[in-house]
């Protein structure tokens, strides 16, 4: 027997729920009027109600003769108007019951079309019908370091979108009223992203079950109601997941089912919280890119929940946005300069107060990254809406980081937007094509703003209005902005934003290694570091370094190992399999114009 399921968000088919406002009642009983038509005629064309766009709609399926808990051979090809496909495959959802979940992308009339090896259900075919809502598509990385949503029927209908995220522990363990008062809180100062632990210890005993995941899908609804994406890590840190699923077979069996259940609904996948405490890290996450590539037919973007940074899994091929955990400006500058795809980063993860939380805010900010952090307290919470209503009015989603300021750091999109943070007041220079600008000073703690009576030339000099906190300076052209809207597309530059090319001749890099002189390290005294900058240029004054360290043949991938031109090398013991190890030390240093350079140093490592 078939039986069908819309609107998953408003929970399981047929089960009480303890909401019972007119919208839940309302699609119940559609529920049930359209679970007895497929009781009383098994070729019915039309297995949901009108659903809405990017909204689960379940299949469901009474199937006695499967195991519980066991993978069953059967899925659902689902066709557009516009004839795009994609594939869902059935999950187990307690006692006899088997659903297949689907959100539709376009809107109108949908085919599908069962296949497997159940009995009596390979070749089934059935309709639904999509109806429109004010979204254009779901997330994808966009213009190298951005992201926008993505229309699947009109690949050039594109939508800027302004990420910015908030932290959430305990996750597993909230009820559904603590969640939803959350969300409602975090939406109404526009955050748009919430960032979970699926499974964190508390959920280890029952991370399998229906139930658990019942009461994930509610929030995850709630969440996709106001507008928030939820970024999703699968497993907490320190080996959590290899406790809890230590075989592949066990791994196979639990991410066929959680992907085939929440790949439906707005997310992004962060792989497992803090990575790089898994010795192994490296191999599970493709391993997890494997299981998302085969089961997530709506290919939500992808990365890692990191203790500092997850660059290191680049070149792996499978992230779609660069994940960090990290105050230290020194390893977002660098790595911005470096690597593809969008940077988000949780820079608060051990912040207190406001004014801190502000500062790493604006700092991340001119790195390149997207804010996706915990937040402290309300006041620092009210600052991200302050960044956002500044920084939804810029062309973000063309803003790269910006050298050519003194006493600042900044992003711009030349000749049109200049955002500059300056973090300790006094006589500001920046560099502008020369053009008209509307100028301001604003308080970021605040949002108030001073404005600039007039800007012009290829130079601005001022100072900020009062001595006595930081400040941003936003330099537009607000007039061209307007008609940019309306006559550009979604990239406005002549050329579209490369990366640099890395300098490594030797005979043009300005800097030494002092340290490590030797041709040794060892794990129980790891040893210093050290560079001394031969050159006495402007731009050289202010250098940021970045030191990393692999053991190739372990194919763990590199770890940073130190930042600054100075300090002790902090090595993770399984960086290696075996000692003692080669171990290839990188150092990228960039000067004040983000000018990246690379020296490469080979040593032993033992323990």
């Amino acid at each position: 027997m078939i039986k069908s399921r819309a609107n998953v968000g408003q929970g399981p088919a047929l089960r009480p729920r303890s909401r019972a406002d007119p919208h839940t009642l309302e699609m119940m009983f559609a529920r049930i009027f359209i679970a007895m038509a497929w009781t009383a005629a098994a070729c019915a064309q039309t297995v949901c109600p009108p659903t809405p766009e990017f909204t689960p709609c379940d299949l469901v399926f009474d199937i006695p003769s499967a195991k519980p808990d066991q993978p069953i051979d059967l899925d659902a090809e689902f066709r557009s108007p516009n004839h795009n496909t994609g594939a869902a495959h059935a999950f187990w959802d307690g006692g006899a019951r088997w659903v297949i979940r689907f959100s539709a992308d376009e809107p109108g009339v949908w085919d599908w079309r069962l296949n497997g090896s159940v009995a009596g259900l390979g070749g089934k075919e059935g309709r639904f019908t999509a109806t429109p809502v004010n979204k254009t598509g779901w997330l994808r990385s966009a213009n190298v370091h951005h992201f926008a949503f993505i229309d699947a029927a009109n690949p050039l209908h594109v939508t800027p979108h302004l990420w910015m995220g908030a932290m959430v522990p305990g996750f597993a363990s909230m009820s559904q009223a603590q969640w939803q008062s959350l969300v409602d809180t975090r939406a109404g100062r526009h955050f748009n992203h919430l960032g979970v632990t699926l499974v964190d210890e508390s959920a280890a005993g029952n991370f399998r079950s229906p139930e658990f995941f019942h009461a994930v899908e509610d929030k995850l609804s709630y969440a996709n109601q106001k507008g928030i994406i939820v970024d999703i890590a699968f497993f907490g840190p320190n080996g959590l997941m290899t406790r809890l699923l230590p075989a592949r077979d066990d791994r196979q069996k639990w991410f066929t089912s959680a992907i085939s259940r929440l790949a439906a609904f707005d997310v992004t996948w962060q792989g497992i919280e803090g990575w790089e405490s898994y010795p192994d890290g490296h191999d599970l996450l493709k391993e997890i890119a494997d299981y998302l590539t085969r089961l997530d037919p709506y290919k939500h973007p992808r990365s890692t929940r990191a203790n500092v940074s997850s660059g290191p899994l680049v070149d792996d091929g499978w992230q779609r946005y660069r994940s960090y955990q990290t105050a230290d400006d020194q390893i977002g500058a660098i790595e911005q300069q470096e690597f593809q795809y969008p940077a988000v980063n949780n820079f608060a993860a051990d912040v207190k107060d406001a004014d801190t939380f502000r500062r790493r805010l604006w700092n991340a900010t001119a790195d390149g990254q997207y804010p996706s952090a915990t937040i402290p307290n309300e006041q620092a919470a009210n600052e991200m809406k302050v960044w956002y209503e500044l920084m939804q009015g810029t062309r973000h989603w063309e803003l790269e980081p910006y050298f050519d300021i003194q006493n600042g750091r900044g992003v711009a999109l030349e000749g049109i937007d200049y955002v500059i943070y300056v973090e300790k007041p006094g006589p500001v220079t920046v560099r502008l094509e020369d053009h008209r600008y509307d100028g301001r000073w604003m308080n970021p703690a605040t949002g108030q703003s001073v404005k600039i009576k007039e800007v012009k030339g290829v130079m601005f000099t001022g100072e900020p209005p009062d001595p006595s906190h930081d400040w941003v300076l936003q330099i537009s052209r607000e007039g061209e902005k307007a008609s940019m809207l309306k006559n550009v597309r979604f990239t406005s530059r002549e050329n579209d934003i490369q990366l640099q090319d890395i300098e490594t001749d030797p005979e043009k890099i300005p800097f030494d290694v002092v340290e490590p002189s030797g041709d040794t390290l060892s794990l129980a005294a790891p040893g210093n570091f050290s560079v001394n900058v031969g050159v006495k240029k402007k731009a050289l004054e202010h250098m940021m370094y970045e030191w990393t360290g692999e053991v190739t043949v372990s194919g763990r991938g590199y770890r940073i190992i130190g930042t600054g031109a100075n300090g002790t090398f902090r090595i993770p013991a399984h960086i290696a399999r075996q000692y003692p190890a080669a171990l290839h030390i990188r150092l990228l240093g960039m000067n004040a114009l983000g000018k990246v350079y690379v020296v490469n140093r080979n040593v032993t490592l033992t323990k």
